[in-house]
């Protein structure tokens, strides 16, 4: 009886261990793939031994699989200046395709004048992605949306009455032609067949009509043909029912980690895109989502290409959100782990917008009745590099893939995904040949705290057997987002499976990268090897493989092999945060090296630059050959300390008090009289007035009247005054005039008129000696003349009340004489509350700010201005109450009904060229 009740015991107890152990079973052992070449009707490959051709799976080179990384910048949003600097970072960040929209709108805002001048010569920047070895991908459009007015199309095309936009109607496509033709003359010779940049272009965007819109997508490709835009690729938007012509075109896809277009003020924890699935389209993208949509686009004919992943999301008017370091790793891996093999990402790398002519060329709900209302100026998009022009912690997350689809994407795209019957408690995937694989799995959704998950390992069936790893279970933390080889070769060892990432091969050297919360293990097929060493860890050799456990990942983690041959390789496994802060780059003559530093890296010519706020740099470089791992460089630089002064301006501060009152008493003589002052001013600016507002502080009662017509307004004596004159002003010569009646006493006044036009330029005009005066009992006017005055009596400057009722708050403070001299860049960084932030150079709007509860960032070489010495003006402007505004952060919500500035600091950016 005692044997039976311990054996049911051990019964119930295995079952509880198994019960426990949570083992994913997923059969890849007959994945594979149907190759299909020359059915996409695509232009020239290019030069032989170069050609870059596509079949309905991947992409090849000179016939050899190839994962390339595409990211999007914007070379009208950037200073000319700073091109070269942000194509270098976005190299050093794996990206090898820069992809840019030409908007419209930049080049031509005013019909028939094109301007491909300074940060526009499109031209020029292609030239420039060709310098450094990149390819250059245009969105040509003629419509992008890019969170522009009218997403590219210029205002004079949307008023002309007599036209149907973004179709073929015969008059849009008359102006549609001529775009893509001066697009075309500009990038003229720089064809990939021609031995240029350029590997394929956009056509439209986002042109959401299905089979119904597929004809216009022809001519448009049509048309680009024939301006010379014969390339190995031609792409179009795919989701949400995008208009794809058979063959014709490569429907490209897209995710964002958040929505800020959404029309609610909830928090998004939609899931969909996080996932891994075989569905490429998305709902979550875009305003005008289309429900219940024809499917009719044939996903096996078509790559799984992507364009618009957003490591980060623009903030808008009513949605401010804060994006996570690793909401865009998550996204991109959910793609690669389905069976995408072209990440391409929206932004990559932030921008400022330029100003129009006519008008600011943001998306605005108000003045052009599009979805969103974006800041005038930034385009920061919170991406992987800011529109400071500094890396972003996201930036750090997806280098680590990147750096592995260069190193190894000819293994990855030729595999297929093998989606598991159920992955309800936690995501993974296994994309496989059949006779390897990579495990992707993750524990990762935006806005979501996942359970860590115990216990966990893999069984996965090959055609060469089954394979059950991690040795021992192991526990899937949340927030784990990894990709695990089987049967990976590292030259002629057979590496059986690795719970770390591949990053790189160097020289004799493979570099791993923890990249979860398990302990690394590797397993190595015994056959080829003498010997197996780790210099952490314990090393168990058993059923013919050596099993590595227990390391330590950090820059001196290897597991050296050495070969029956007498060959000798390593595994070097690096930390979570040396992974971070790991650089591969290009040397000279195809050379390539890895680094591990805390500061920023990137190569240029050759020549390897290091770039960090801390002055003291120390870079490590991995020995490509030999037992000494890496070799340390360190540079102490010169500290450089910058102050700046805050000071918070009173309203009226620039403004003069002048003397309204004649006498000391009134008598039949002066009882009737006035005195009037008049202020003529000019508005030449091209751009119509968005607002003017007149402020005036007056201890006296006041009449305005502006340009001939008196103001309907009431100011009030002893009080601020705020009059809106906006629809008083006109463009050319302006007068104003201001009437008091006489009045016993000193008495005085002061005022300010603001003028602001629709490209955003300001012009402000407060009392002084040129606001001239005229004592009268006749009114000055068109008909008896505006002569008789003279020089105003100027006194001292009087207490103001009322001044509450203003709700924004204005602050001034200069920069340094020679800030910037000895620094690679200067980060002003502003640590406010407020619903909006403003930052003017005399009438120009020079940086603006949507709050989150963010810190505020401006590279200050990214404004394209000599400051030294110069003031600057913020104007923070406190969000209403009630404001209907979604915030990620409630509690900055909160505090932006409060205006605050809580400091302004000047952050300096040293570099040093690292010399080995």
């Amino acid at each position: 009886m005692r044997y039976i009740f311990f054996s049911i015991l051990l019964i119930l107890i295995g079952y509880g261990t198994s019960g426990a152990q949570n083992l994913k079973r997923i059969d890849a052992s007959k994945a594979s793939s149907k190759v299909v070449s020359g059915q996409l009707k695509m232009g020239n490959p290019g030069p032989e031994g170069k050609t870059l051709e596509v079949n309905n799976h991947y992409l090849t080179l000179n016939g050899k699989p190839i994962i390339p990384v595409m990211g999007e910048v914007h070379y009208s949003r950037i200073p000319t200046e700073q091109w070269e600097d942000v194509l270098l970072k976005m190299k050093a960040g794996g990206v090898n395709i820069i992809a840019a929209y030409a908007l419209w709108n930049h080049h031509e805002e005013i019909e028939g004048q094109f301007d491909w001048s300074g940060n526009k010569n499109i031209r020029e920047f292609a030239k420039l992605c060709a310098k450094h070895d990149l390819y250059f991908y245009p969105r040509i459009g003629p419509w992008c949306h890019a969170e522009v007015r009218n997403g590219g199309t210029p205002d004079w095309i949307l008023t002309k009455k007599n036209i149907k936009d973004r179709s073929n109607d015969p008059v849009y496509q008359h102006y549609a032609d001529e775009w893509y033709k001066q697009v075309g003359l500009q990038l003229q010779g720089l064809m990939y067949k021609d031995g240029g940049p350029i590997i394929g272009v956009q056509l439209e965007n986002e042109y959401r009509k299905g089979k119904g819109g597929e004809a216009h997508i022809l001519w448009l490709k049509e048309t680009a043909k024939k301006y010379g835009f014969d390339t190995p690729l031609y792409t179009v938007t795919g989701w949400q029912n995008g208009s794809v012509p058979p063959m014709e075109v490569i429907p490209l896809w897209a995710a964002y980690p958040d929505a800020p277009w959404a029309d609610n003020l909830r928090r998004n924890e939609d899931k969909k895109d996080f996932l891994f699935k075989k569905y490429r389209d998305t709902d979550a993208v875009g305003d005008n989502v289309q429900k219940d949509r024809e499917a009719y686009i044939d996903y096996d004919a078509y790559p799984y290409f992507t364009c618009e992943i957003g490591v980060g999301n623009m903030n808008t008017d009513h949605r401010r959100l804060q994006i996570g370091s690793r909401d865009g790793l998550a996204l991109i891996m959910a793609k690669m782990g389905s069976g995408s093999n072209l990440p391409g990402y929206y932004m990559f790398a932030g921008g400022t917008n330029p100003l129009g002519q006519l008008t600011t060329l943001e998306e605005n709900r108000e003045e052009s009745g599009y979805y969103n209302t974006n800041p005038v100026i930034s385009y920061d998009f919170q991406a992987a590099i800011n529109e400071s022009g500094r890396l972003n912690s996201p930036y750090h997350e997806v280098k680590k893939l990147h750096y592995f689809l260069h190193e190894f994407g000819d293994r990855l795209a030729p595999m297929v995904p093998v989606f598991p019957e159920d992955n309800a408690d936690f995501q993974y995937v296994v994309r496989s040949s059949g006779e390897s694989a990579f495990v992707f799995g993750m524990n990762y959704f935006r806005h979501h705290d996942l359970e860590a998950l115990k216990g966990v390992q893999f069984e996965v069936k090959l055609a060469g057997g089954t394979v059950t790893f991690p040795s021992k279970p192991v526990t899937i933390s949340d927030g784990a987002i990894f990709m695990w080889p089987m049967n990976f070769a590292l030259g002629n060892i057979s590496l059986n499976y690795a719970t770390a990432q591949p990053l790189c091969q160097v020289g004799d050297k493979w570099i791993f990268i923890e990249d979860a919360a398990a302990s690394p293990e590797f397993s190595l097929k015994a056959a080829g090897l003498s010997s197996v060493t780790a210099s952490t860890g314990k090393v168990k050799e058993k059923d013919g493989n050596y099993v590595v456990s227990g390391l330590k990942p950090g820059v001196d983690c290897e597991i050296t092999m050495k070969g029956a041959d007498g060959s000798t390789q390593k595994i070097i496994v690096l930390s979570k945060a040396e992974a971070l802060n790991s650089w591969l780059l290009d040397l000279e003559n195809g050379e390539k090296a890895i680094f591990v530093s805390d500061a920023d890296l990137y190569a240029n010519q050759g020549k390897v630059y290091a770039f960090d706020t801390n002055p003291n740099i120390s870079v490590l470089k991995l020995n490509a050959e030999g037992d000494q791992n890496f070799e340390k460089y360190e540079y102490q630089l010169p500290e450089k300390k910058l102050q700046l002064e805050v000071e918070k301006v009173e309203p009226l501060k620039n403004a003069t008090f002048l003397k309204t009152s004649a006498v000391d008493e009134l008598d039949s003589k002066s009882i009737l009289l006035h005195r009037f002052f008049l202020k003529e001013f000019s508005l030449n600016n091209p751009s119509e007035v968005k607002r003017a507002e007149l402020l005036i502080y007056a201890e006296t009662e006041c009449k305005v009247q502006l340009n001939n017509r008196w103001v309907n307004q009431v100011v009030v004596p002893g009080q601020l005054t705020v009059l809106d004159v906006t629809g008083y002003t006109q463009k050319g010569e302006n007068k104003l005039m201001l009437d008091f009646p006489f009045e016993a006493g000193d008495k005085a006044f002061a005022a300010e008129l603001q003028v602001e036009h629709l490209n955003s330029n300001r012009v402000t005009f407060a009392t002084n000696q040129a606001w001239l005066m005229r004592d009268s009992y006749i009114y000055p006017s068109f008909s008896t003349g505006f002569g008789g005055f003279s020089a105003p009596e100027q006194v001292d400057r009087l207490e103001i009340s009322g001044t509450e009722q203003l709700a924004n708050q204005h602050y001034e403070f200069s920069l340094p004489e020679g800030y910037a001299d000895g620094l690679n860049n200067v980060y002003m960084q502003i640590d406010y509350t407020g619903d909006k932030g403003k930052l003017y150079f005399n009438q120009l709007l020079v940086a603006d700010n949507f709050y989150s509860g963010d810190l505020w960032e401006i590279g200050l070489n990214r404004l394209h201005l000599s400051l030294d010495g110069q003031p600057l003006k913020l104007e923070i402007s406190p969000l209403p109450i009630n404001a209907r505004v979604y915030f990620d952060d409630a509690a900055a919500k909160e505090a932006a009904t409060n205006v605050s500035v809580k400091s302004v600091n000047l952050v300096p950016e040293y570099c040093v060229e690292v010399e080995f």
